[in-house]
């Protein structure tokens, strides 16, 4: 490598977008496909998606069967789809309830009782909402086994030499995953985890969809259906608020690079949010992986929607 470009690439000040696709290319097994199996791997794997209903000990205090709720949590995603989850997140924002409630036109139709079927469906999605509460710990209980068995065994531990030379006080991270892999891999600490890591309490899970204001369905279980919505909605606007600081730092990046970024739509507002703070002459570059490749021309549109007139270019 040359003299001069060694000095350019310490002096330019950098962006680096981490997502799943760079702990896939260190060797973690972070695919969505994996909580798949994670939730599928219990006894009622065959059953019927019924939503589970709680248990009480001897000193009456409520719990669940964690096997049913992650059955249950498994149905309910999974939906009528038949892939590896990589659309995750966004299937929270069109989960189907319909099946374990009654609506407005069956109310009454099992027993003539319509009151006792309002009741069955506030008890149904009351149970629902809480089978959901435990959603982000069992992704984090997943999470944190897949980076157990990581750390296990160091000999997959390698680093990437074109990554590791972008590395310096000029440069920035934005890392989409809940791992420390640039942490613990390249010594790095300058990174922003927008939705927080496994060490934190909680970390940031959700979708991006916003369901339209509907006429009432089922009598009982609106309310709950959409307190379910709302917490499993990802606010992007207020997490970019809450990371005004670091955006607002952007301001002089003259390059940007996305290393295993799917650009998801539930993802783009922060996108748009770089475009909006970078310089207008930066360069963005798309990592060069299979993944990526394939997708290249989907992302360049993207970053075109969003506005972004600088030059486009490729990076191994």
């Amino acid at each position: 490598m040359e003299e001069g470009f060694k000095e350019n690439m310490q002096t330019i000040k950098r962006l680096i977008i981490v997502g799943n696709g760079f702990d896939l290319d260190h060797a973690l097994n972070t695919e969505y496909s994996g909580f798949k199996e994670y939730l599928l791997n219990n006894k009622y794997k065959d059953v019927f998606s019924l939503i589970p209903s709680p248990n009480y000990n001897h000193h009456g205090k409520e719990y669940f069967d964690n096997d049913e709720l992650k059955c249950f949590l498994f149905r309910e995603i999974q939906g009528d789809h038949d892939d590896e989850w990589k659309n995750f997140e966004e299937r929270l924002g069109y989960l189907d309830f319909s099946e374990n409630l009654f609506s407005l036109s069956e109310l009454g139709n099992t027993d003539g009782n319509e009151w006792h079927d309002t009741e069955d469906n506030e008890d149904n999605m009351t149970n629902a909402f809480r089978a959901f509460s435990h959603l982000t710990s069992y992704f984090m209980e997943w999470l944190n086994d897949v980076v157990d068995e990581y750390n296990a065994d160091t000999s997959s531990w390698k680093t990437k030499p074109s990554f590791s030379r972008l590395l310096n006080t000029n440069t920035n991270i934005l890392d989409f995953n809940y791992t420390k892999t640039v942490e613990n891999l390249y010594k790095f600490n300058n990174v922003n985890h927008i939705h927080g890591t496994l060490s934190d309490e909680d970390i940031i899970l959700g979708h991006s969809h916003i369901n339209q204001p509907t006429t009432e369905q089922f009598l009982g279980a609106d309310d709950t259906i959409i307190e379910l919505e709302q917490s499993l909605y990802k606010d992007t606007n207020k997490i970019i608020c809450n990371n005004i600081d670091f955006f607002d730092n952007l301001y002089d990046v003259e390059e940007v690079y996305t290393y295993g970024f799917s650009f998801s739509d539930v993802d783009m507002p922060y996108v748009a949010e770089i475009i909006n703070k970078i310089s207008s002459n930066a360069t963005w570059f798309l990592h060069s992986s299979r993944y990526e490749i394939a997708n290249e021309e989907n992302y360049v549109q993207k970053l075109k929607n969003n506005d972004f007139i600088g030059t486009i270019k490729e990076w191994l």
